[in-house]
């Protein structure tokens, strides 16, 4: 952190301005994916539909052309970043649903895991650097619709594996995404406790910028939930077309190849050739025809299934640190402007920080890892008792820093009171190390940070109901264009793949037909899966 702090405000060098060439964003981009291809790997256990080393490998690609993106200011592949954030966006809705199916865990210990893995990085950033949540924008939207897949998985989960109850229960839940973010005025009615007054990282207020950023993506997360839900039966379709002879098998998967590939088709050449804001109008009721195309291109060979391009899994498991450190210590001035090391030779310059920058983001991803495991023990007494230590704690360094910033925020004075914070710290924990107990330091520990805790609480509630500007904005629609009618479309897409009980939209039933195979029955693809579910249940 204290390194991300000087990149931004000691930097031995000027920060530099962007500055985008076609011919070397593509040169970077090709020696990247060539260096990829050498670290093929075959999958050591797991060759089934969308695998874990898939799945991060898919993820690896995305963020190094995102990053990419970033980095050198190309705006003509905006429309493409889209569709990558909206391919994140769908992960955690089929991520998350899998696990609460699967694990039927909806207890506290796992609810403050996955805030703390999703939330922690931010957390200090935005301590260290004065930011607003808003800005990291990709945070808010994982930690949005982890909530929602975790409050629809909760309620009434006695029905979560019977074959009806939950499919109307996700399909309830789309039409609920529908009313607020595609009915004119339901946003506003919904959310429109958010602060309107220009912040950082929301010029228009934070309504605006969580309705274009949410907007983009309302539906993304709901067909994550949905290839989740069918994932046995997608699976099983598969198991059974590679069953058969050559012949048979590619005549059943080049149906659904030919309307995948017209689908991408009819898409790339009437939607994604769109200028940006009209692309954006459109862009939340179509993302999933590249998204399914993709998965269907990348899974209908066993054999594309079995290897993996290992340089971009690694990638895959740090995009949240490679996304959020991106922001100050490869890109400066909250991503506006490049961090500069070698003056004068751009490239050079490029490989030294990047280099830098994908250290830290490793190291920074261990130690998130680590401090969960350490911090949030899955016993839920000892991880409530230091949950309060640690809000308490925070709470005493928030309340130091707000001291420190009335003081001025002079480097020396900071220095000065980060060296006091670290030497009790320090004896702390020493002494609970000598003891093995924290019995000794329990209660003033508990008295000092609880009384500066409840202050600083007093007075972030005096700051924001009280002082915050309440001017209203004027925000028709939020930054992206609501249709009914294209919402409309979108939730019956969706309501078919889910009532369908087929990820790619009825297509597996046509393919089955050519060769008058019976698609897999619900409780034939289902019930290995529940068995394992409830005897691990059981035990």
């Amino acid at each position: 952190m204290f390194y991300s702090w000087i990149c931004e405000n000691k930097p031995i060098f000027e920060h530099a301005t962007k500055h985008y060439s076609r011919d070397v964003f593509w040169f970077i981009t090709l020696i990247y994916l060539g260096l990829a291809l050498s670290t093929i790997k075959p999958n050591p256990k797991d060759t089934s539909l969308l695998n874990r080393e898939q799945t991060e490998e898919w993820k690896g690609w995305m963020q190094f052309l995102f990053l990419m993106y970033h980095y050198f200011h190309a705006s003509e592949t905006y429309n493409a970043i889209r569709i990558f954030i909206s391919c994140y966006v769908w992960m955690t809705g089929f991520g998350n649903f899998s696990f609460f199916y699967i694990k039927r865990d909806f207890g506290a210990v796992r609810f403050w895991q996955m805030m703390w893995r999703l939330n922690f990085l931010v957390f200090w950033l935005m301590m260290v650097h004065g930011n607003t949540f808003i800005l990291y924008y990709i945070n808010p939207l994982h930690t949005f619709y982890f909530l929602m897949v975790f409050a629809t998985m909760w309620l009434c989960s006695s029905c979560n594996h019977d074959k009806y109850p939950i499919r109307w229960k996700v399909i309830g839940l789309a039409l609920l995404i529908f009313l607020i973010w595609d009915v004119p005025g339901m946003f506003r009615l919904f959310w429109g406790w958010l602060p309107q007054s220009p912040i950082i990282g929301a010029t228009k207020g934070v309504l605006h910028e969580w309705h274009f950023r949410s907007g983009l993506d309302h539906y993304s997360a709901l067909f994550g939930m949905a290839f989740a839900l069918n994932y046995p039966l997608a699976q099983a379709w598969l198991d059974t077309c590679e069953s058969k002879p050559t012949i048979s098998q590619w005549c059943m998967k080049g149906a659904i190849l030919a309307v995948v590939l017209l689908g991408i088709g009819l898409w790339v050449s009437n939607i994604f050739v769109l200028p940006k804001f009209e692309y954006n109008e459109h862009h939340p009721y179509f993302f999933w025809i590249p998204l399914i195309g993709y998965i269907f291109l990348r899974n209908c060979s066993i054999t594309l299934r079995s290897y993996h391009l290992e340089l971009l899994t690694q990638m895959g498991k740090i995009t949240l640190e490679t996304y959020l450190m991106q922001h100050h210590i490869w890109l400066t001035s909250n991503a506006k402007t490049l961090l500069v090391f070698i003056p004068g030779a751009p490239l050079v310059n490029f490989l030294a920080v990047s280099a830098v920058y994908l250290l830290l983001s490793h190291r920074l991803f261990r130690l998130t890892v680590g401090l969960r495991a350490m911090l949030i023990p899955a016993d839920w007494g000892a991880a409530s008792k230091l949950f309060i230590a640690m809000c308490t704690f925070l709470g005493s360094v928030y309340g130091a820093a707000k001291v420190l910033n009335i003081m001025g925020g002079e480097i020396a004075i900071v220095i000065l009171a980060t060296v006091a914070l670290g030497l009790v710290v320090y004896s702390t924990v020493k002494r609970i190390i000598v003891t093995g107990s924290i019995e000794y330091v329990r209660g003033p520990y508990f008295i000092i940070t609880g009384l500066v805790s409840g202050a600083v609480f007093v007075g972030l509630l005096i700051e924001t109901f009280v002082f915050m500007d309440k001017t209203d904005q004027v925000d028709a629609q939020g930054g992206v264009a609501q249709s009914i009618p294209l919402g409309m479309m979108c939730f019956l897409v969706f309501s078919l793949i889910v009532i369908s009980m087929d990820n790619y939209i009825g297509l597996s039933h046509v393919a089955n037909w050519l060769i008058c195979e019976p698609l897999a029955s619900w409780e034939s693809a289902y019930s290995p899966l529940h068995d394992k579910i409830f005897s691990r249940g059981a035990k």
